[in-house]
Order: structure tokens, then sequence, then C-alpha cells
């Protein structure tokens, strides 16, 4: 499991960010996505390899001097912050965040579950992503036992023309994983 970050790591390294974060007087706001996101609150990967992130404004360079002595102080691999999710994030009509945890100087802020699930169904890779099983459980968690309530849902956040044959191969198949004829 060497390069990989479990929930405690996770959290060990979120507890040493504050840290610095007060000594430099600094506030910082952090929303997680992807499998830090589903490491962190929903328990369903024992690990993910990088915290796929977005952040508030902030002195940069003195995040950076923050991030690289993180880095060195949990020898953390390169690119173990991955910002590429502002790429995605752009094709969203809106986006719901809320709290998921506060320190001092760091709030931590995740998509509500429902703009997760359509980022998940956007996103739509094969594996070894894990858009598939992350979608399935979210799917379970919500209740969406049809494929009406999983497009509203979708519809809330992207726009439908979004959806290509990638997209929707993808929500068949999810269907029949849920045990629901979506065709």
């Amino acid at each position: 499991m060497s390069g990989l970050l479990t929930k405690e790591k996770l959290l060990q390294i979120f507890e040493y960010l504050n840290e610095r974060l007060k000594e430099n007087q600094l506030q910082l706001e952090l929303t997680i996505y992807g499998g830090s996101l589903m490491t962190m609150v929903y328990d369903n990967r024992p690990a993910t390899k990088n915290i796929d992130c977005v952040f508030s404004d902030v002195n940069y360079t003195l995040l950076e001097n923050i991030l690289d002595s993180t880095k060195f102080t949990f020898d953390l691999e390169d690119g173990w912050i991955n910002e590429e999710i502002k790429e995605p994030l752009k094709a969203l009509i809106k986006e719901e965040k809320e709290v998921y945890r506060l320190y001092s100087n760091f709030k931590i802020l995740k998509p509500k579950v429902e703009q997760l699930l359509a980022m998940k169904i956007l996103a739509a890779r094969p594996e070894p992503a894990k858009d598939f099983l992350d979608a399935s459980l979210l799917c379970k968690g919500l209740n969406v036992d049809s494929k009406e309530k999983l497009l509203k849902i979708v519809s809330e956040y992207i726009s439908p023309k979004l959806l290509g044959e990638r997209q929707i191969a993808f929500i068949k198949y999810l269907g029949k994983d849920l045990g629901y004829d979506w065709e």
C-alpha cells in the first residue's frame, strides 16, 4: 500500500495542514472530490492515491511551502494533490457543497451526494477508475431505483446534452447491476 492514502493518513495530513496554516495565520478552504472523498466519507475504499481537490483563494506562495513540507513530512509522492478536477467542474450547472470537517484554520468541504453522483455519471471512466463502484454505492444510498430518478438528479447538475454514448451505456449497465432494467 506504499504511496496510498488511507482515511487515517488523510486525517493526519489534514491535522498537519491545519497546524501549518495556523502558524502562518492562514485560513484555507478545501473542497475534496473523487477517491479521497470516497475514502474519507463513504468508507468504500481502503485508500486513494491522491487528494482530488480545489483550494479557495489563498496566498499560493505560502500554501506551496506548506504543501511541500507536508509532502516531505508524510513522504508523499508527486501529484499527491490533484487539482485536475477543476476542468470537469466547469461542466456543472450548479455546485452544492457542504462542510465535511472543520479545523481552526482549515475548512474541508464536499459536494452534496447528488452532485457527486452526477459527476460520476459524467466521468463514466472504465476500470481501473472506480466511477462504476462509486455510482452504484451512491445510487443505493440515495435509493435511486429508476432511470427517471437518476436522470432527474443528473440533470440538476449536468446538461443532458453532455450525456453521450459512454454515459448512456454506463447508466444502462449501472441499472442492470442494481437489478433494474434501465434500457
